[in-house]
């Protein structure tokens, strides 16, 4: 299973270098954006169906974590459909004059590293037999919730954004009246889920994963980055006052 696990990780590597030759064609780094879930879930999915003694448990597992990987991809591509290259991209291409080729390093293979991190329980948790039992029926609802949180959310956005009379405007209504930024929590709830259903196998391992997913949505490409952006938008003082940045208030 060691071997699988390397050569499905070479594949996620490999398969970066080649989006990597088409951005350089299309002068845009944001699409490693849109690769980013895929490249995440390809790991386990290759170990679940390499693994002969796989039960229903993490056939559920692997149905889940695909549903994952896809939606947010498609949402991913969707939203950047037809747009200039993301704008923290932009600023490190013109930062750097060798940026086609450090892009590779810099951008590309750093985030495959980082979903080989991210992978960790998933790919222990699909290469174990061990059985299911009644403990892991609340962690597997957490990832479920926390998929179904961030879903609504981003269609809550969408819908949102496609309403030209809030070009500027701040939404504050649905799940976004809770949090200001309810889709990382609801990605915060799926990880958490899915380390929990991993767990206890090689947890002084498998933690790094939660952990690191929690840093990336709260310091590095999630909370604090676009709370940057948000400034300048209508109302925004005012949103921040009112409503918490991650974890959601029970009553408005």
């Amino acid at each position: 299973m060691i071997l699988v696990w390397a050569l499905a990780s070479l594949s996620v590597f490999i398969g970066l270098t080649l989006l990597w030759i088409v951005s350089l064609k299309k002068k845009d780094v944001s699409i490693v954006d849109a690769a980013w879930s895929l490249g995440i879930a390809f790991q386990p999915l290759v170990i679940f169906i390499a693994n002969p003694q796989k039960d229903l448990f993490q056939l559920s597992v692997g149905i889940l974590v695909l549903l994952w990987a896809v939606r947010l991809s498609g949402y991913l591509i969707y939203r950047n459909w037809k747009k200039p290259e993301d704008k923290r991209y932009f600023a490190m291409r013109q930062n750097d004059a060798n940026f086609p080729v450090t892009s590779l390093f810099k951008i590309f293979w750093f985030q495959g590293f980082l979903m080989l991190l991210v992978s960790l329980p998933l790919n222990i948790l699909m290469g174990t037999t061990a059985p299911f039992h009644g403990l892991k029926i609340a962690p597997f609802i957490l990832a479920v919730v926390g998929l179904i949180y961030e879903t609504i959310a981003d269609m809550q956005l969408v819908e949102f954004k496609q309403d030209v009379k809030n070009q500027g405007k701040i939404l504050d209504k649905g799940l976004w009246g809770l949090s200001r930024h309810p889709n990382y929590f609801g990605e915060f709830l799926f990880w958490w889920g899915i380390f929990l259903l991993s767990f206890p196998y090689y947890w002084g391992v498998t933690w790094i994963s939660p952990v690191l997913m929690t840093i990336l949505l709260l310091k590095v490409s999630g909370v604090s980055m676009l709370e940057k952006h948000m400034e300048n938008k209508e109302n925004f003082t005012t949103y921040q006052k009112n409503i918490p940045p991650f974890f959601p208030k029970l009553f408005r």
